[in-house]
């Protein structure tokens, strides 16, 4: 059967005036600002599909993360409406590492950058006008004229990146592309994707799309129709050296080229309805069960103790505060949410796992699933890493520990200088001693709620 689409954009740069905040996200571990420049506009792109007259939305957008209170408004706000169904709802950011700093939960722009009070409501301020648009973005896509069309998957390839994490782990070189048709036989739209950090400019204070923005412009300067770009399990995949300008160019043009590749090489499996939509969240337990007095007490007197032995300008110091301040209050987390999400076609599946999800769960969810499977990261929310077994069993001995949230052989709180202090966690997600991951660990509860979803 057929589909109607429509496709909306909207340019999300943050401009002083009227912005309140220029600050920029992706990189700790002082502050860093924008003053203006910009190589590539920052956007949100709109697609919606309706599927027997009912919408399925998609929204992308060049931002760094969305925290878990912005990803709930957005999605509340949109469903309160009646404009869509929660589970017809998809919210993806594309994790470029030259845009705005986005909300002020997670990351911790005080742990993160040490930002004053002042400079935290600025921050809100930029996120509260960002979020606004992509309300509005959803709102006036749906009013746009509905085009016929047909649906098609197929993959390509492009070397962009390496496994930042391990030296023999995966290396994600799939680019997954859908393309819209129209019944006429046009082509109406492209969606594609990859796995890699867009780390590929490096850290200065212009704005940029990064690669996914220079490859999405390759494909819609290419081809006429708008080109929206996805990011996939790139947690441990890292864009190629050396980083900066010229880096971001090549690689965007690789993958561009990439996708035209695909485009003409004619091989697409239709891709038809009805679309059958699920949404479910799991808890993410932490190594730590400070739900127990005698842990939590043990967890209090070592961070105490990080305090004594740091100064203020660590961002180690900081965390530290807020933890004993949040264990003091009752409040400290014992699990991370994660939501995921499920979109299944007929010839396609695509699963959207929130935050920074690593390369294995793409292998491994491909592995056991038959048919087309396009793994989705960055989805909905961001707030941390979600590591496989293997990684979180490691510690410091991969990357510094950096991924799997803990180092100096001290499971049981956040390792210096990891995601947990950025993200403002207590400590690394549970895993299990031995290879095979035991039920209730992260590994398995991720694969088992997904392939669940996929099967369902």
């Amino acid at each position: 059967m057929s589909f109607e689409a429509a496709v909306g954009e909207v340019d999300v740069t943050p401009v002083a005036p009227p912005y309140p905040s220029l600050w920029m996200g992706g990189y700790g571990w002082g502050p860093r600002g924008n003053h203006g420049a910009v190589a590539r506009r920052l956007r949100a792109q709109c697609l919606v599909l309706w599927d027997g007259g009912v919408p399925k939305v998609m929204v992308r957008a060049d931002l760094i993360s969305v925290p878990r209170d912005v990803h709930q408004s957005i999605r509340s706000t949109l469903v309160d409406e009646g404009l869509v169904a929660t589970g017809d709802f998809m919210l993806l950011a594309s994790h470029t590492h030259s845009g705005a700093l986005y909300g002020d939960t997670r990351p911790s722009p005080f742990v993160l950058m040490n930002l004053s009070q002042a400079d935290v409501d600025a921050v809100n301020g930029t996120t509260s006008m960002i979020t606004d648009a992509l309300v509005q973005l959803v709102r006036d896509t749906l009013e746009l004229e509905r085009t016929p069309v047909t649906l098609a998957y197929a993959e390509g390839e492009a070397k962009i990146g390496h496994n930042r994490v391990a030296d023999h782990g995966a290396v994600l070189d799939t680019v997954p592309v859908l393309r819209l048709d129209t019944t006429g036989g046009d082509l109406f739209a492209v969606v594609f994707g990859a796995a890699c950090h867009p780390v590929s400019r490096g850290n200065d204070d212009v704005f940029d799309g990064e690669f996914p923005a220079v490859a999405s412009e390759f494909v819609q300067d290419a081809l006429g129709v708008p080109a929206l770009f996805v990011q996939g399990t790139c947690g441990d995949q890292e864009a190629d050296d050396p980083h900066g300008p010229a880096t971001t160019e090549h690689l965007g043009v690789v993958l561009g080229q990439a996708v035209l590749d695909v485009l003409g090489d004619g091989g697409f499996d239709a891709v038809t309805g009805p679309v059958q939509t699920a949404l479910t969240e799991v808890d993410l337990p932490f190594h730590a069960d400070t739900s127990d007095p005698v842990v939590r007490a043990s967890v209090h007197a070592k961070y105490k103790l990080r305090r004594r032995v740091m100064g203020p300008q660590s961002p180690n110091w900081r965390h530290a505060g807020l933890m004993l301040k949040l264990m003091d209050a009752g409040q400290l987390p014992t699990s991370m949410p994660m939501p995921i999400q499920r979109w299944r076609f007929g010839g396609l599946s695509i699963l959207a796992l929130a935050h920074e999800p690593l390369s294995s769960y793409h292998v491994n969810l491909r592995a056991a699933f038959d048919g087309n499977l396009w793994v989705m990261g960055y989805a909905n929310e961001c707030e941390g890493y979600v590591a496989d077994n293997d990684t979180l069993r490691s510690g410091g001995d991969l990357h510094s520990g950096y991924e799997a949230g803990w180092n100096h052989h001290d499971p049981t709180i956040a390792g210096e200088g990891t995601f947990c202090v950025s993200y403002a966690w207590p400590g690394p997600l549970k895993f299990s001693d031995t290879a095979t991951p035991a039920a209730g660990t992260t590994e398995r509860i991720v694969m088992d709620t997904s392939l669940g979803l996929l099967s369902s």
